[in-house]
């Protein structure tokens, strides 16, 4: 991805293409399901927050919110639990481009809109762990009534949100000259890179998931316990291999 280019549909007037040049930099971080898809939808959001006066940080907040209720839907370990989980961090991933997106249009920011963006990154924590509590209920090790699902993940949740919270803030208002993801670095050598890393993140999980129901839809199998397995055992080599790379830098 340049970033001379602009994340475009074929449809957008003079105007919008102008906002999205102002309001949406290309960044190195940014991943292949944001660039392809939520940027392009992104804009059109932001004009109607702003029509609606939204402020960016009510939109973050929408953001924290739609994030951790994916995990929530997850542990619900249903079709249509696992749909709303895909629509719900979606939403949440979409506002977390809303959010600054109406923050350069209104000329918004703020240290407490960094330490909110902080928390949606901490957000996803919860999520995670709600994956293996989904598999032991699909594979019957657990067994977990609606109530009591969300009373242990609004409990998970506030454990970790007890750590992270302190540190975002910290991080807030310390905050340091941005340094170079090693890992980031990698991933934007090749289109390969980029799309195993979409693969193997939030954004590819939850896409999975659902091309795995409407698969399921019309055969026998079942493989959605199968495949949150191999995500996690994925996730374990990934977090190693992160490590390893990262420590490393510290030795250059």
């Amino acid at each position: 991805m340049s970033s001379e280019k602009l994340s475009t549909f074929f449809f957008d007037s003079k105007r919008i293409i102008e906002l999205r040049r102002e309001v949406q930099p290309y960044s190195p971080k940014e991943d292949l399901w944001s660039w392809y898809v939520l940027r392009r939808l992104s804009i059109y959001v932001t004009l109607l927050f702003q029509k609606m006066r939204f402020t960016p940080n009510a939109v973050s907040w929408l953001s924290v919110l739609f994030v951790l209720l994916s995990g929530l839907c997850m542990i619900m370990a249903t079709p249509f639990g696992f749909v709303l989980a895909f629509i719900s961090y979606n939403l949440g991933y979409l506002f977390d481009c809303v959010d600054g997106e109406l923050a350069r249009m209104t000329k918004r920011t703020s240290k407490l809109g960094y330490f909110i963006d902080m928390l949606i990154r901490a957000a996803t924590l919860p999520v995670f762990l709600s994956f293996p509590l989904a598999y032991l209920v699909m594979i019957e090790a657990l067994e977990l009534t609606f109530l009591t699902g969300s009373i242990l993940y609004i409990v998970i949740t506030c454990i970790i949100m007890s750590l992270l919270v302190p540190l975002a803030y910290d991080l807030t208002h310390n905050a340091v000259a941005e340094q170079k993801d090693p890992v980031q670095q990698i991933r934007n050598k090749s289109i390969i890179f980029e799309f195993a890393g979409f693969i193997l993140g939030l954004p590819g999980f939850f896409f999975t998931i659902l091309l795995i129901l409407l698969l399921e839809l019309f055969t026998e199998l079942y493989l959605i316990p199968m495949y949150i397995m191999l995500f996690l055992l994925v996730l374990i080599i990934k977090v190693i291999l992160r490590l390893v790379v990262t420590v490393k830098t510290f030795y250059k």
